[in-house]
């Protein structure tokens, strides 16, 4: 049996994110959080926490660029429950990456700011799980619609 591409792909956006979210919580925990001062670059110095930090930030830039991915396959099952999981899980993504991330870094890591990182990092990774759950089922059982997948035992 052939995996489809928008459940490989979410399954890679799922385990990008996770991995993520462990080392942010690594770089949080050591104190490394505000090595890099700019955002989305970090100034070139070989200092362990500005490795650490960009590594993070290099992380998380692919899982994005895999969930975009994941978007655009998702994207030709528009209107589907595939579809709608992937494309809610994007936008959240989006949200984290380039709002979430950057405010994170301007606001000098207040631990609000933190816990919402952490929380919409948590809903990325429900939404791309959910979705190549989703994707891995319709193609598994056979189901004509997707929606099928969360109704039948």
């Amino acid at each position: 049996m052939r995996v489809p591409p928008v459940s490989s792909l979410a399954l890679m956006t799922t385990v990008f994110a996770v991995a993520t979210m462990a080392l942010g919580s690594y770089v949080s925990k050591v104190g490394a959080g505000l090595a890099c001062p700019d955002w989305p670059l970090c100034p070139i110095q070989s200092d362990p926490f500005i490795v650490l930090e960009f590594t993070h930030r290099i992380i998380a830039f692919t899982t994005f660029v895999l969930g975009l991915a994941t978007f655009v396959q998702a994207r030709k099952k528009a209107g589907t429950a595939v579809g709608r999981l992937v494309s809610f899980g994007f936008a959240t993504l989006f949200a984290q990456v380039f709002i979430v991330g950057a405010l994170v870094i301007f606001t000098a890591l207040p631990p609000l700011v933190v816990a919402v990182h952490q929380a919409v990092a948590g809903t990325v990774v429900a939404f791309y799980a959910a979705g190549a759950a989703a994707s891995w089922l319709v193609t598994r059982k056979k189901l004509n619609r997707p929606e099928e997948a969360f109704t039948h035992g």
